[in-house]
């Protein structure tokens, strides 16, 4: 049996526009510049705590840090759907890997309560095995704890997995891990970073992850 750990913010969902307008709404509160909406591309993948502090200005002063964060968590649970939605493709794809008895999970580097909240309300439709998002007590992504977590639950052997993300983090976690990584082009970063991060595949189109799978011409 074959499968699929996806990441989330920039693999499945385009969400980069409610975190940064979460983010420069508290840095505006704050009276602290703000970021266009593209810089956001590279302040994101490492972690909620990661994209504050990279918003921040770099003598912010770090016993502010704390109350910071949870404004910015504050904030972006209000508006998290609102202008976030699947990529084209996304949910027919994901369809038609449930289709074909395809195991799918969810790890992300996004807060865990965020993640299961996202996913329960753009894929409602879809059966995921596992949804993971950032806990306390795992690593984050690149730390491969949580694969292999998701590969023991699941009981498939680790041949059979593949990881898919949009960043370098993604593909460091599928080295790290021990799986394939296919890189996404559609996501948050350029597929140079994919490529030198240790991404097998890239795809450009959603249906695309389907010649992985079952090998070009085969789908």
């Amino acid at each position: 049996m074959k499968a699929i750990i996806f990441d989330l913010d920039g693999t499945l969902l385009n969400s980069l526009t409610d975190i940064a307008e979460s983010v420069n709404s508290i840095l505006s509160k704050n009276n602290l510049p703000e970021h266009p909406i593209s810089a956001y591309n590279y302040f994101v993948g490492y972690g909620i705590e990661k994209l504050v502090e990279n918003a921040l200005p770099k003598d912010f002063d770090k016993n502010n840090f704390s109350s910071f964060l949870t404004d910015v968590k504050t904030e972006y649970k209000k508006r998290q759907i609102l202008k976030t939605k699947p990529y084209d493709g996304i949910t027919e794809m994901l369809k038609e890997l449930n289709k074909r008895k395809i195991s799918i999970s969810i790890l992300s580097n996004k807060p865990d309560e965020f993640t299961k909240l996202v996913v329960n309300h753009f894929f409602a439709d879809i059966k995921f095995d596992i949804v993971l998002g950032s806990r306390t007590n795992v690593p984050k992504k690149p730390n491969p704890q949580a694969v292999y977590e998701i590969i023991n639950e699941l009981n498939i052997t680790k041949e059979n997995f593949f990881f898919v993300g949009d960043t370098a983090t993604d593909m460091q976690t599928s080295v790290n891990g021990g799986i394939t990584g296919i890189g996404v082009s559609w996501g948050f970063r350029e597929v140079a970073e994919l490529n030198s991060s240790g991404a097998k595949f890239i795809i450009d189109e959603p249906e695309e992850i389907f010649d992985v799978i079952y090998g070009y011409g085969n789908r």
